[in-house]
């Protein structure tokens, strides 16, 4: 019996070592199925940490050669605004020196140009002068009257003519040199020539001196009247 009771008693501690184990080695499969579970997690996460921190590091680098770039060429347009503001600031002083004498040019310009335009006036006054006649006369026969306009160099002139006489008068455009040789009974040219109690012509001469002679060829005292209006042209 004795021998039964021990037999019975491994029996119960060989059975409650099992079942300890049993237990034990259940327990620590389960705790290695999670901590396999948890560390397959880990690792993805450590792949993404890895892929993350490769990522941010070559960012890193691009931006420290981007950051070398930007400071070079920072220096560069340093060193170039240092040159246009040198530039800016030498240009001011000439500028502020050169403004007065601009300032007195202007006034000087201004004074130069009513002189001009008084001048010019004057100027075109005086063709006026020279090349505008009107007024009436008695003309004897056998008589000319004469009447003159002077077109200046670098200008050319057309010469207005109209005349009304109680008879039939002979009219002449000729140069000084011609009404001379006229006159003295040689030969001679004329610009114009044209007749009768009324004549209203013209002709266009270069410069010189030219002469307007109204000839009276009746036998009786003659009255006229006379309008002579020339315009001038510049050619140089």
């Amino acid at each position: 019996m004795k021998s039964v009771r021990i037999y019975l008693i491994g029996l119960i501690i060989l059975a409650v070592a099992v079942s300890v184990f049993a237990v034990l080695w259940l327990t620590t499969y389960t705790n290695y199925t999670s901590l396999e579970i948890n560390y397959a997690t880990l690792q993805s996460q450590y792949q993404t940490l890895q892929s993350q921190y490769n990522t941010l590091e070559s960012n890193y680098t691009n931006l420290e050669t981007n950051y070398s770039s930007l400071q070079s060429q920072y220096q560069t347009l340093q060193s170039q605004y240092s040159d246009l503001q040198s530039n800016y600031t030498t240009l001011q002083n000439r500028y502020e020196v050169l403004q007065p004498q601009y300032i007195s040019l202007q006034d000087q310009y201004r004074q130069l140009q009513s002189q001009y335009s008084n001048l010019n006036n004057t100027y075109w006054n005086i063709l006026t002068f020279l090349g505008h006649w009107s007024g009436s006369d008695t003309l004897p026969t056998g008589y000319f009257a004469h009447l003159w306009v002077v077109v200046p160099n670098g200008f050319s002139g057309t010469i207005y003519i109209t005349i009304s006489a109680s008879s039939p008068v002979e009219v002449y455009v000729l140069d000084l040199y011609n009404l001379i040789q006229a006159v003295e009974g040689y030969s001679y040219t004329y610009y114009l020539y044209d007749q009768g109690t009324y004549i209203r012509n013209q002709v266009s001469v270069g410069p010189g001196l030219y002469i307007i002679a109204v000839v009276n060829p009746s036998s009786t005292t003659i009255s006229f009247s006379y309008s002579i209006t020339t315009t001038y042209t510049q050619t140089s």
